[in-house]
């Protein structure tokens, strides 16, 4: 007997090398079957029905995500590659600062946990302010205004202009 052969392992593994992309490809494939799978199991009833109904965007956005990857896969097959990056502004020889990560995730988990009591306008303007302060901001007095105005325009423009309520916690009967 013979040992199998493994001549096909290294040529698959040499056309592979440097396309790294087709693993993000395979992401939004993945993200887009996830998408559809779960817009065909939306029930349609009188509660939800409207013009469009309940699975047009999610359907949309799935075949826009399929198509995406299509398209990303086909060109990094065919040779294409992503430039590498000339505009950061980033040592990639450096590890991550840690504490600036944790704290972000931080922020972030504060921000969801705090959602009903604080409100959407209250904790976003605050989530806005905690980042631009962690990621270096010494505008302290401007960081907070454009986070509040940034608040207050996404509160309202889901309520006005979608009809979603979000959460007003302490503002309640003021916005």
């Amino acid at each position: 007997m013979s040992a199998p052969s493994t001549a096909a392992a290294p040529g698959l593994r040499a056309r592979l090398q440097g396309r790294s992309e087709l693993g993000v490809a395979a992401l939004l494939a993945v993200i887009a079957i996830v998408i559809a799978v779960d817009t065909a199991n939306i029930r349609h009833t009188a509660i939800n029905a409207g013009v469009m109904g309940p699975r047009v965007v999610p359907t949309i956005i799935a075949i826009g995500l399929g198509l995406c990857a299509i398209a990303l896969a086909i060109s990094v097959l065919r040779g294409g590659h992503a430039d590498a990056e000339d505009g950061e502004d980033i040592d990639l020889s450096q590890q991550a600062h840690w504490p600036t990560v944790f704290g972000l995730g931080g922020l972030i988990l504060v921000f969801a946990l705090s959602m009903d009591f604080l409100g959407f306008v209250i904790g976003s303007a605050l989530l806005f302010y905690g980042s631009a302060l962690l990621l270096g901001s010494r505008r302290f007095v401007w960081a907070l205004v454009i986070g509040i105005l940034l608040a207050v325009g996404t509160f309202y423009g889901f309520v006005l202009g979608l009809g979603i309520n979000l959460p007003a916690g302490l503002l309640t009967g003021i916005l």
